[in-house]
């Protein structure tokens, strides 16, 4: 059950980047209940699951270290997310994760996600690629499959990837199109 406090804040949440924030902040104030928001976020027939993916979207940028603390739940559902907006959300999340994962020099960050973690996010990441979403989650994807093609599992992924922009992006969308054509330069 979620705590009245929490479900009254996630309530107040919409759309504005600045109420995501403050509701994502407010979480934050109390560490404890990013684990709730997160099982929250996985509940389909929640009204709040749109909601608590916005929050942990910010969270996982902005207090990226509290995120992690719970991590494992978050990869336990996400070939599980089909919300538009929430794959949106996590789409975003499994970014930054992999740009922290991999890009990022600080000890602390480095080798954060297990390898079945990076396995589970890589199929999610290329089953968005090949199913019908919104190019705010496919973006996100194609971003994340490029880091973790850099790891040593995944040497497979980046002629898969390739094939997969280099086929499919001249009949997408513009956004799309754009995201191809920089994540192509790179490969």
């Amino acid at each position: 059950m979620l705590p009245e406090d929490l479900k009254e804040k996630l309530m107040e949440v919409d759309s504005s980047l600045k109420k995501r924030q403050e509701v994502a902040y407010w979480i934050v104030k109390k560490p404890h209940y990013v684990r709730e928001t997160l099982q929250w976020c996985f509940i389909p027939e929640s009204e709040l699951l749109v909601n608590a993916a916005w929050a942990l979207e910010i969270i996982a940028k902005n207090k990226p270290k509290l995120f992690f603390k719970y991590m494992r739940l978050f990869f336990e559902q996400l070939p599980n997310i089909k919300n538009d907006s929430a794959l949106r959300s996590s789409a975003k999340i499994c970014e930054m994760l992999c740009y922290h994962h991999y890009m990022l020099k600080y000890t602390y960050f480095r080798d954060i996600m297990s390898e079945n973690q990076r396995k589970i996010m890589t199929d999610c990441c290329f089953e968005w690629l090949i199913t019908d979403q919104k190019v705010a989650c496919q973006a996100p994807a194609m971003s994340a499959l490029y880091y973790l093609g850099k790891d040593k599992f995944g040497k497979w992924i980046y002629p898969e990837l390739k094939h997969l922009l280099t086929k499919d992006a001249p009949n997408k969308s513009a956004g799309y199109q754009a995201r191809a054509r920089k994540i192509l330069k790179r490969l």
